[in-house]
């Protein structure tokens, strides 16, 4: 009976023994299954919601940091749309302005008009993660401004400055898209060089100006807007002395209004007029063209005034800089050969 008790115990023994192993290589098992477990790779969608909500700080014009996405997707340009057009990014509203660009106006068929002033009741339904603004804006339109600033973050960019080193650039560090930028500037760079070029060998060192007839008003264009930039920064155009000084004073001026009686120290060798083609400026540069201070100046009597499309010349953008700068060039040295 002893014997038999104890057999008994040796076999529950082995019984628990092997209980007891098999527990043991079970659970084993599941700890080395949850430790080789890898979490789901994310989502392409997933991915792009994480890059979208990614923030980081950035310094606008007016000195101010502020926290805005690092790619953002849904840009209202109060300016600047063709910067960002040359960046591959339309933006989803603008500004009026945006709209008079002859050069990129078929590509904001779809673009939401924000007004001019912009209005907040528009960008808010537009739910824009970034807006761009110059900062002329805050003085003239700080009300609605104020109202926009609480709706999304808004980086405030200077028209002092040069629109291609300068504001071109700062949009595309703001956007992610530095690369496509040098890419675009390089571009520029080498038709600028071959605009100069050819423009150099066909005036020498005559000079060029730039002036437009308003009815009672008149102005020579320097460094900015209405093919300054374009005449003296990317064709490098000799000035006269008058017109050099003034932007040398004021490197990006926009335009300076003159009296009639001034207008031969601003003249130039070779003259681009602006002048609408009907209306009342046109009836004041008919006016002008009768008087013998407009017959005696040198591109008058030599064939050397040409008159821009006011609608294509219009923008101070980097798009109208440059394509403008292609045609001027070409026109002036056309021009030249005649006799």
């Amino acid at each position: 009976m002893l014997q038999v008790l104890k057999r008994s115990n040796a076999v529950l023994l082995i019984a628990l023994a092997c209980l007891t192993l098999l527990l043991a290589g079970c659970g084993g098992k599941e700890t080395a299954n949850q430790g080789s477990t890898t979490a789901p790779s994310p989502s392409p969608n997933s991915t792009e919601e994480a890059t979208a909500a990614a923030t980081r700080l950035i310094t606008d014009d007016l000195g101010r940091e502020l926290k805005v996405p690092t790619a953002p997707k849904r840009i209202v340009a109060a300016e600047f749309s063709s910067e960002l057009l040359a960046l591959g990014i339309k933006p989803i509203g603008a500004g009026d302005n945006s709209f008079k660009i002859v050069y990129t106006f078929d590509e904001m068929n779809d673009v939401a008009r924000i007004g001019d002033p912009p209005s907040s009741e528009v960008i808010v339904e537009l739910a824009p993660d970034l807006v761009v603004a110059p900062t002329v804006f805050l003085d003239i339109y700080p009300e609605q401004m104020e109202q926009i600033e609480k709706i999304s973050p808004v980086y405030y960019i200077s028209f002092e400055q040069d629109p291609i080193y300068g504001i071109f650039t700062k949009l595309a560090n703001l956007v992610g898209k530095d690369q496509e930028a040098n890419a675009w500037i390089k571009e520029y760079e080498q038709e600028a060089a071959t605009a100069r070029a050819a423009l150099k060998d066909a005036l020498g060192e005559e000079t060029v100006t730039i002036f437009r007839v308003e009815k009672g008003r008149l102005r020579i264009y320097l460094n900015r807007n209405f093919a300054g930039y374009m005449l003296h920064s990317s064709l490098q155009a000799s000035s006269p002395e008058a017109v050099a000084a003034e932007i040398e004073k004021n490197p990006f001026g926009s335009a300076i209004e003159i009296s009639l009686e001034m207008l031969p120290n601003y003249a130039a060798d070779h003259i681009l007029l602006i002048v609408r083609d009907e209306g009342e400026d046109q009836d004041a540069f008919e006016e002008i063209e009768q008087l013998e201070l407009w017959k005696s100046l040198p591109a008058v009597q030599n064939g050397h005034v040409y008159k821009l499309e006011t609608d294509k010349y219009y923008g101070s953008d980097i798009i109208t800089i440059r394509e403008t700068m292609k045609e001027t060039a070409a026109m002036l040295v056309e021009g030249a050969k005649q006799p």
